[in-house]
């Protein structure tokens, strides 16, 4: 097998781990949305007054894909849609209660995952943590650039 092969396969592995290791460490709420959905609840959130347009450039996505999702997180009672007095054509999202629920388990599941894996990265340098920030940023822009040729 050849380094690269073997770099994939590896690849490969750390994520089926990373899934699994969510699946057992959050909230049985988290498990009916997916990866797309919860982070769109963690931007309407966190964002000021957030809109379609707003959300669609945080996520890096097109406004009609937001626009696609958030009548899903609507149609399950996670969000609502207002317009202030002074705009009323403008529409703006805020998460419901439930959607706050989840909002804040996303939020307490991201930390516990960054201060387990942080633990795990300081056994390295910062020459070596360098490289493969480098090389990770890299390979998620060769995949951007492959998602983009098929959208």
């Amino acid at each position: 097998m050849s380094d690269q092969e073997l770099l994939l396969k590896e690849i490969a592995r750390m994520l089926e781990r990373q899934d699994m290791l969510s699946r057992l460490t959050e909230n049985v709420c988290l498990h009916a949305y997916g990866y797309s959905e919860t982070h769109c609840i963690d931007f309407i959130g966190r964002l000021e007054r957030p809109n379609v347009t707003r959300v669609a450039e945080q996520m890096g996505m097109t406004r009609g894909a937001i626009s696609k999702m958030t009548k899903k997180l609507l149609a399950k009672g996670l969000i609502e849609k207002y317009t202030l007095e002074t705009n009323r054509k403008e529409v703006y999202f805020r998460l419901t209660g439930e959607g706050q629920m989840l909002f804040d388990e996303h939020a307490r599941r991201h930390r516990r995952w960054e201060k387990r894996d942080m633990e795990f990265l300081m056994r390295y340098s910062a020459a070596e943590t360098a490289v493969v920030c480098r090389f990770m940023q890299e390979f998620n822009e060769y995949l951007e650039a492959q998602i983009e040729s098929l959208a």
